[in-house]
């Protein structure tokens, strides 16, 4: 029994055609700000500002934000203090993960397939899990060079961004077992995801040269080109948007969510999150409420196509 409430949230135009987003009651996009210590909630289609959702408790300089499967958990990295965990509905603090100064920059945590949570340290330069519940220590995963965003990946491995390094590498998710790894070609690589072919999708920066983008890969791992927006300062968060299937990348210079097509890799929207917050974000995520079927995650609708 589908138990969703839609809110229809008007016309979105992807690759010369309209459609109607079908977005289930209590979807959001949450962006984190390492400035504010706050994560922000967002209309996840309209990008207007919903609420300050999650301030950080004992965590300092919100980094990256991961959510559980089903939407109701969320972790909070961060470059000291912990990752500090949240009720994904309401924004009520639960819990910190390995909690202060010792920990040092601890970029992302994420929900593993063990039923445990993946923390990446760079005191350690590894991947540590802890019981989800307790938040007790369990053991190295694997070690990573600077580890920065992470993601499980259409195959169900792991991929871990290495902030100093500038490579991404595939482990098994599980055993923590190196599979691949894939360099960038220039910059700090922070965070990735994947188009719905496999394809992958990089980002990275160097400070000072204006050197930030976002990296296109195939399924194999071959460098397909690349994209940005001239103003860019530091590349920081991605992902594709389970509501229109564009892609959403965070800069931290122009403190912006940016828009590009998933096909042509054009930026539709170079100001998404209005009002602008004002300053620095690092990373987003978007929330289905519940476990969904493909057909909840994809834009709903065709009305139709634009005619010249």
């Amino acid at each position: 029994m589908i138990r969703h409430a839609y809110r229809p949230v008007g016309l979105t135009l992807v690759a010369g055609m309209i459609l109607l987003v079908a977005v289930p009651a209590g979807a959001s996009l949450f962006v984190s700000s390492d400035v504010f210590n706050v994560v922000g909630e967002y209309d996840p289609v309209t990008g207007n500002h919903l609420s300050a959702f999650a301030p950080s408790v004992n965590a300092n300089g919100q980094l990256g934000v991961k959510l559980n499967d089903t939407g109701d958990r969320m972790l909070v990295g961060s470059f000291g203090g912990g990752v500090d965990e949240f009720d994904a509905n309401t924004g009520a603090y639960i819990k910190t993960f390995n909690p202060g100064v010792a920990g040092g920059t601890q970029w992302a945590g994420l929900y593993a397939p063990t039923g445990g949570v993946y923390i990446g340290s760079w005191t350690t330069n590894d991947i540590r899990e802890y019981d989800a519940v307790t938040g007790a220590f369990i053991r190295v995963v694997t070690p990573v060079d600077g580890p920065a965003d992470m993601r499980i990946g259409p195959n169900g491995n792991l991929y871990v961004c290495s902030w100093g390094a500038s490579y991404v590498t595939e482990f098994d998710a599980v055993t923590g077992a190196f599979i691949a790894q894939f360099p960038q070609p220039a910059g700090r690589t922070n965070d990735l995801d994947f188009l719905p072919n496999g394809d992958v999708l990089v980002t990275s920066w160097i400070p000072g040269n204006g050197n930030s983008r976002v990296w296109h890969y195939d399924s194999l791992y071959n460098l397909l080109g690349s994209f940005n927006n001239p103003g860019w300062g530091n590349t920081h968060g991605i992902e594709v948007s389970p509501f229109d299937g564009n892609i959403y990348v965070v800069d931290g210079v122009t403190a912006q969510v940016h828009v590009f097509d998933p096909v042509t890799f054009v930026e539709l929207d170079s100001a998404f999150l209005n009002p602008h917050p004002g300053g620095k974000i690092v990373d987003l995520a978007f929330r289905i409420p519940e476990p969904a079927t493909l057909g909840l995650m994809l834009p709903a609708l065709l009305l139709l196509r634009r005619r010249r």
